[in-house]
Order: structure tokens, then sequence, then C-alpha cells
């Protein structure tokens, strides 16, 4: 993998970006910028589309008429040249002078074959039961509440256990999520120091096999739902670290192991609104050790005006769960009440933070 840039330097670059992106704004009628940012939900399908009908992986050999492309997949041949040429605007893909379409690197993380390959994501994100669930952001605004219920008959969390193939696609794309917050949160925080670390609703381990990975000396112990330990025990199998973990079932909202040094809670809090949090954090305090400390991976939301996919992932909580992203005041808040006292938050060049606490004196 390509060595990190640093944090500074990463963050410098995203402010160059965004103020550049605001000139060019600024150089067009305010209607004309109003018709481009209201139609960006056609970036979206077209990117779907690309991912759900495998047209990357028709172009992965290298540059093909959308003609063979349409044979291949048995779609229209004037669709899909249409779909193509739509997406050389997006810059997934590249029209030479011939009318032979080539995957371009953004194009090429659609591919299905590719360790770094950004398919799951996207067919969650186009997924028609996720975009349902976005189209009632209004209601959602109007009375605080998610809009999952209303847009798909049940709460999102019962859907995902009724829908196999909507769980499967979701389970997918927070795999590989996972996967990409991981080497920018171990380039800024050393997990060697603890000698057991507690992932606390961490799904199938993926985590905690990366920080066991990153911590050798370390045990690792596992709090998930009944349900979910098999295949947690799979995967920590798989990973070779299964003899260093112990695998406890139970509800982060009644118990938590009790011999943990760091316990872990990647993107669990933003689940839930204040209330809820606290009742999981309080839960933790009153079992975790007084020497021990506390790690949430969430996305932190800066203050201003500043572009940072935090504030619409906050409205992506709104609606799926009635969660919420936070900001760094609201998370020290949030752990005082719950008993504990933050330490420090440490960012990352991707849109994880790490917001660190110890128990409160």
């Amino acid at each position: 993998m390509a060595k990190l840039p640093p944090v500074r330097v990463a963050r410098a670059a995203t402010s160059v970006r965004a103020a550049l992106q605001s000139l060019t704004r600024r150089m067009v009628p305010a209607e004309i910028d109003l018709l481009e940012l209201a139609s960006g939900f056609m970036a979206t399908h077209t990117v779907y589309a690309v991912a759900r009908l495998g047209i990357a992986d028709a172009l992965a050999a290298g540059p093909r008429p959308a003609g063979e492309v349409a044979a291949e997949l048995g779609t229209s041949p004037d669709a899909t040249y249409r779909l193509l040429r739509a997406a050389a605007t997006f810059r997934l893909v590249r029209e030479d002078s011939d009318g032979r379409f080539a995957l371009t690197t953004l194009g090429a993380t659609l591919r299905s074959d590719r360790a770094d390959s950004m398919r799951a994501v996207v067919l969650m994100l186009g997924d028609p039961a996720y975009q349902a669930v976005w189209g009632r952001l209004p209601e959602s605004v109007t009375t605080g509440a998610p809009g999952a219920q209303a847009a798909l008959g049940v709460p999102m969390w019962e859907h995902v256990d009724r829908d196999e193939q909507f769980a499967a696609t979701f389970n997918d794309a927070m795999t590989r999520l996972s996967a990409l917050d991981w080497p920018t949160v171990e380039a800024v925080y050393d997990f060697t120091p603890f000698a057991t670390i507690v992932d606390v609703g961490g799904g199938h381990g993926q985590l905690l096999a990366r920080m066991l990975e990153a911590a050798p000396a370390a045990e690792g112990v596992l709090l998930e739902r009944e349900s979910v330990l098999p295949g947690a025990e799979a995967h920590l199998r798989e990973t070779g670290v299964l003899a260093r973990c112990r695998l406890e079932a139970g509800s982060f909202f009644e118990t938590a192991p009790e011999d943990g040094d760091l316990y872990v809670l990647r993107r669990v809090v933003h689940d839930f609104d204040d209330d809820e949090a606290t009742a999981i954090l309080r839960t933790l305090r009153r079992h975790m050790p007084d020497d021990a400390t506390l790690l949430l991976m969430e996305s932190v939301v800066p203050a201003g005006n500043e572009p940072h996919l935090a504030k619409t992932l906050d409205l992506d909580m709104l609606v799926f769960v009635g969660g919420r992203e936070r900001t760094e005041r609201e998370y020290a808040d949030l752990l005082e009440r719950s008993g504990f006292r933050m330490t420090r938050v440490v960012p990352t060049i991707s849109t994880i933070s790490l917001v660190e606490a110890g128990p409160g004196r």
C-alpha cells in the first residue's frame, strides 16, 4: 500500500480543493450552480448502474466498444453506449477516437476482483431501499425521527434481518469501509501498549483482527450478539488470531467484559441518540477497570462551513436509525455524562477520528 501523507498535508490539500471548487461555482450563475448541485443524484445512479451491471469487470482486460460490452452483459447496445458516455463525464471511463471505452483509475475501483474495490459500497449507496430512506429526509427533519420505517415498512435493523440480499450488500459495504479506515487509523494510533483489547459491537471481528495484528502481544475480546458470533469465529480463525481471542455474547446496553485495557467502539455510538449512547457508555464504565482506556472511532463534525463528509453522514444517521454524528464538544459532554473524561481527539486523513477517553475522576 502507498505511504499515507501526514494529516496536515491531507487537510491542506482538501482545503485547496474545496477553495477551487468554491471559486468554480462562483463563476457561474447561482441558478446554474443550483441545478448542477440538485442533479447530483444522477452521478449516484450512473455509478450504481456501472457497478450493478458489472461494466468495470467487462472492461478489465482493456478498451472495448460499447457493443462488445453489451453483448457480454446482455444489455442494450444503444443504452450501454449512453451509460458509458455519461460515465465518462464522471471520470469512470474514457472514450478513445475509435469509440472504445477504457477504465480510468477511478473506474477500476469498481472491479469486483480487486482488493481495493469499492463496488460493494456503491451497491449499498445506490440500492433502491437505501435511496428510498434518503427520500424521507424532509419528513425526518420535520419530525426529528428516522424515516426508515416509513420507507421500508420496518425499522432499519429489522429490514437488514429480513432482507437477505440487502443484508449481504450492507455487510459487504461495512466490511469494505472498515478496511478503508484501518490504514489511516493504524498510521496515527499505537495499539501495542495494551495487553487486552476489547472490541465492543465489532461484528465479525474484522477490526479486532487488524488491531491484534498491529499488537502481536495482545489478546482480544469480542462482544457481540449471539447470532453474530459464529461468523466472527470463522473470520478470526481465517485471519489466524482466534487463539488469542475470547468471544462473549451480550448486548452492550447490558454488559461488557471486565478485564480489558482498551475498549474500542467503531462507528457504534453514532447509531444512537444521546440518551441511548449515554446508556451504552455508562454500561462500559460500570464494567471496565479504572485504568482502562476507551477509544471511539467516529466521524467528528468540524466547526464552521468547512466541507466534511461527517455533515452529510449525520443526515444518514438521522434518516436511517435516529443517530447522529457529533462535534468534539458534543463528544466531550457525552463522555462526561457517562463517567468518562475525554483525553484527546486524534484525526486521520480519512473521515474517521479517534476519540480517546479514560474513566472520569
